[in-house]
């Protein structure tokens, strides 16, 4: 099949969809299909590095880290139109979802998309669940989803959607997958030390690491006001809370209220290709966000064979097995409760560790790539 993947963010912006997307891809490619992808690029210059066409983009004022591609006559995308794909597959709702849609109009590719995001919780937060919310969200889902032939959700939560519920007899679940070569590598115990001796962590220091763009729907404030009760319990725990992001300097004020600057370390942006090494310097992987939908960070988390500590939320559905690689907890008590009995107790966490291992073989790329091969073949016969 010809496959063209079309995605807002993709290799110059680090977060969870454009971790899917290439992994997504690259296991295309291995299955023999011929892919090409359609993202942003990182300047004002469009280009083609191979199969990978990058439109020239400025900065999204709304969302910093995120660029926003504008030329919607480029003659790339001109190119793709002659390519003629066999199947269009959205990633994304922004300017992409426009240049995705025009290719596919004009080639008369078949239309699939992927909704990775909870835009009623980002857009409205608590007041998502009200008639007029969920009403509009309707309305919206209507107008981006309803040409789609097939429509994928990454997880039972995301199938739920308001948004979804135009088109829910189009929608089939098929969770994110990850590159498990890249993310289950071993880092020696010498690098290891290394680099936690250089953020100030002994040898005795129990660590628990938040991997995540640091902004307020992922709820780090939370982890931060909990720590003191944490440390104070263990004494020996510190927090690393790995990434960027438009609250940090939010997240910044907050540890210095806390008083434990030199137990809560904030690392800043980490090149891409080093950041599966920050899940393997701690003990346990921690996140109070309610906002993902199926997020790449705990996958990434336990093919590092860490155990979680994460809120309650269904996106963890099929991740996290409350009791068998990790606990999820309902309430702050709850979390400072669990985060020191997974600290205190080493036996547990290497038990647990060795089940996260056993759990991310279901999100290989291998068998990312195959779910959505069977779901391009039926919506090319439902198509025909």
């Amino acid at each position: 099949m010809k496959i063209l993947v079309t995605t807002d963010q993709y290799i110059y912006t680090i977060g969870g969809v454009a971790t899917s997307a290439l992994a997504l891809c690259t296991g295309l490619r291995e299955l023999g299909h011929e892919v090409k992808t359609l993202s942003p690029s990182n300047n004002t210059t469009s280009f083609r590095n191979g199969d990978d066409y990058f439109i020239k983009s400025v900065p999204a004022f709304f969302y910093p880290g995120v660029r926003l591609g504008y030329s919607f006559t480029d003659p790339l995308l001109k190119e793709l139109e002659e390519w003629k794909p066999d199947i269009v597959h959205v990633q994304s709702e922004g300017p992409m979802y426009i240049m995705a849609r025009r290719i596919q109009k004009r080639s008369g590719a078949t239309l699939v998309m992927t909704c990775h995001t909870d835009y009623a919780h980002f857009a409205f937060g608590r007041y998502k669940s009200t008639k007029p919310v969920r009403a509009t969200m309707r309305v919206l889902g209507k107008a981006f989803y309803g040409k789609t032939v097939a429509m994928v959700a990454p997880s039972k939560k995301a199938a739920n959607f308001d948004c979804l519920s135009p088109i829910k007899d189009r929608v089939t679940v098929i969770p994110n997958g990850i590159d498990l070569d890249k993310y289950r590598k071993v880092l020696s115990k010498e690098e290891r030390d290394s680099i936690r001796k250089s953020y100030g962590i002994d040898s005795d220091n129990k660590l628990l690491v938040c991997v995540s763009r640091i902004s307020k729907e992922k709820n780090i404030q939370e982890i931060v006001k909990c720590f003191p009760a944490i440390h104070r319990h263990v004494p020996e725990a510190k927090l690393m809370i790995v990434g960027d992001g438009p609250d940090k300097e939010h997240i910044e004020h907050l540890v210095r209220e806390t008083g434990l600057m030199d137990d809560i370390i904030m690392t800043g942006k980490i090149p891409h290709d080093e950041v599966w090494k920050y899940y393997a310097l701690g003990e346990v992987f921690v996140s109070a966000s309610t906002f993902e939908v199926h997020s790449m960070c705990y996958l990434e988390a336990i093919a590092q064979g860490r155990p979680l500590l994460c809120r309650e939320d269904d996106s963890l559905d099929g991740v996290l097995e409350h009791g068998e690689n990790g606990l999820i907890y309902s309430n702050r008590k709850e979390m400072v409760h669990y985060a020191c009995r997974l600290l205190r107790d080493d036996e547990l966490r290497e038990k647990m560790g060795h089940r996260s291992a056993e759990i991310i073989e279901r999100f290989s790329n291998e068998v990312f790539a195959e779910s959505t091969e069977k779901l391009y073949k039926k919506a090319l016969l439902k198509k025909r």
